[in-house]
């Protein structure tokens, strides 16, 4: 116990002694910077005012005290500030957030830092989920000397479970050695101008009213923010050359010993070099990073060591491999059997007409539910609305109305039951209605979490490890949007060869034109089953032109049955990378 005291307080020493480095540091980079870029234009105007000598004692003394005061005053504000709000900068970046109590990937997630915190000795560890599909992660450390590990939801559906423990443990290995006290203060610093910028755009749109006025502004940002840009990089590109590519390797050892597993750390290190690491426009952050999110190959020479915070991948590897007396194609063999495995297991999902084969008597339900559905939706079309022409367009249902883009309560409308005409907000249904929007209620109760095809309660499920509400007849799907990311990215469901033929007759009439209409036209109206509006008939995006239903007060999606197993199917087969070769 008492060992583990000196060895936690030596590395309070230690990283107290590089950020006294690094602070030292900043400070000549900043003195060397402005005094060159001072010293220019001081020497420039000497050459149109002839009688000015910048070389002369008294005015260079002077020169030489103002810009160690300036460079001083900028070097603690920086400092300071990256101390106090860098590493919440950096995940406000990334978009991180915390795990979700009823993800059950978040869930493995969440118990991994628990296991290998108490391992390591550390105790809690924050966790945050970065939404993003590719497959990469990095540890930081607040101004409260807090450790935190993030990691993409493309990890979180690429990892096996032995996989995501060493990422863990490579990232603990870091927190320990004191590289992630090191690196979220150079990251911070290095970013300290991008933050700056953005505040000060933020301030600016909100003390403007006028949109003219907020145009004018931004454009008069944008040269400061290639300089902040260029600054920042400049700061980074100084700071990495102080940094030795030699703390990967150390994390990778010590993370073999908290793991026991190094094939495991191999494995998701090949897979992340592989299959894109890519995470934007984040370069400033790669030193965190478990590979480079930029997916560039590095190479062994004096200047990839000079200038990159990684070292080559196949340099890692070797390593790894060597430790468990592997070899490279054994791992990529590995990699390869992991992968059958992973195919063998998945849940074949099968496609509505052969559910309907399976089940006669559900097929004549489902026939008779569809019909009684057309005729409610009839029953319910009421309301007419007066267009900026002066027509009238409709006839439409309450929720529908609702949902009209020109629609407000001094919009003229029309009830064809009571054949009476006026401004929506005198029509006490409209205003009923409008209410419960207001309250976050749905503005048919009766029809609140129910199917909007066949009418019957939706039944809570778990699709790809996320809860989702799904229809035992028509197995229509009510998704959250934030969740359509990591559906997207995780491989639990697998396609029945039908479905797979249905997905391919499918994209064949995606990028055609005249086959985008007739679809979106062929989706009749229809309600969120949450909040009862009408829902819109929009693509899923402009990449895939997949038509859904989306309501955009709750941010959920519908898909019909096989819509979203066809979604899946499509970007699996179009951005996957194999790692059979």
């Amino acid at each position: 116990m008492e060992s583990d005291r000196l060895l936690f307080w030596e590395i309070q020493q230690r990283q107290k002694r590089q950020a006294y480095l690094i602070l030292f540091f900043l400070f000549l980079f900043y003195f060397f910077s402005l005094g060159l870029l001072t010293a220019g234009l001081f020497l420039a105007a000497g050459f149109f005012i002839p009688a000015f000598n910048f070389w002369q004692t008294p005015f260079f003394g002077k020169y030489l005290i103002f810009v160690f005061l300036i460079s001083l005053i900028l070097t603690a504000i920086n400092f300071f500030q990256a101390r106090k709000a860098g590493a919440t900068f950096i995940l406000n970046r990334l978009q991180a957030y915390l795990p979700q109590k009823d993800d059950r990937y978040h869930l493995t997630f969440r118990n991994g830092l628990e296991e290998i915190g108490l391992a390591s000795g550390l105790g809690e560890i924050k966790g945050y989920i970065i939404p993003s599909l590719n497959v990469n992660s990095l540890s930081l450390v607040d101004r409260d000397n807090r450790p935190a590990i993030a990691v993409t939801e493309g990890l979180l559906a690429e990892a096996s479970r032995d996989e995501l423990q060493a990422v863990i443990a490579h990232e603990v290995a870091h927190i320990l050695r004191g590289d992630t006290y090191l690196l979220t203060l150079i990251c911070s610093l290095a970013s300290f101008f991008e933050q700056l910028l953005s505040s000060l755009e933020r301030e600016k749109e909100g003390l403007s009213f006028d949109s003219l006025t907020k145009k004018s502004e931004r454009e008069v940002v944008h040269p400061f923010l290639y300089l902040a840009g260029l600054i920042s990089y400049a700061l980074m590109t100084f700071f990495i050359t102080l940094v030795s590519q030699k703390r990967e390797l150390l994390a990778d050892s010590t993370a073999v010993e908290l793991s026991r597993d190094p094939m495991a750390l191999a494995r998701i290190i090949y897979k992340a070099q592989l299959a894109n690491s890519y995470l934007g426009d984040f370069s400033l952050y790669t030193p965190l990073f478990l590979v480079p999110p930029d997916s560039r190959e590095i190479k062994e020479n004096f200047w990839s060591r000079l200038f990159n915070s990684h070292p080559p991948a196949i340099t890692r590897l070797k390593l790894l491999t060597s430790m468990a007396n592997r070899s490279l194609n054994e791992l990529k063999e590995q990699i390869r059997e992991q992968e059958e495995r992973r195919e063998r297991a998945r849940i074949e999902a099968r496609s509505r007409e052969e559910r309907l084969i399976n089940s006669q008597e559900d097929g004549l339900n489902q026939f008779l539910t569809s019909s009684f559905e057309v005729s409610k939706t009839e029953e319910n079309k009421i309301w007419l609305m007066r267009t900026a022409p002066g027509q009238w367009a409709g006839p439409y249902s309450l929720s529908s109305l609702l949902a009209l883009p020109g629609f407000s309560p001094g919009s003229r409308v029309k009830n064809l039951w009571e054949n009476r005409e006026g401004k929506a907000r005198e029509f006490e249904a409209i205003r009923a209605a409008l209410y419960r929007l207001y309250c976050h209620e749905p503005i048919e109760p009766q029809r609140q979490n129910r199917c909007p095809r066949c009418f019957l309660e939706l039944a809570e499920s778990f699709y790809e490890g996320l809860r989702v509400k799904t229809c035992s007849q028509c197995q229509g799907k009510l998704v959250p949007l934030f969740a359509m990311e990591k559906i997207l990215a995780r491989r639990e469901v697998g396609f029945s060869e039908r479905l797979k033929a249905k997905a391919e007759n499918l994209r064949k009439n995606l990028d055609d034109p005249a086959w985008r209409r007739k679809e979106m036209a062929r989706k009749p109206a229809t309600s969120c089953p949450q909040c009862g509006l009408g829902m819109a008939v929009k693509p899923y995006s402009y990449v895939l032109y997949l038509p859904v239903y989306k309501c955009f007060h709750c941010q959920v999606i519908w898909f019909e049955a096989d819509e979203l197993e066809i979604l899946q199917y499509l970007i699996e087969n179009r951005s996957t990378p194999s790692f059979k070769s």
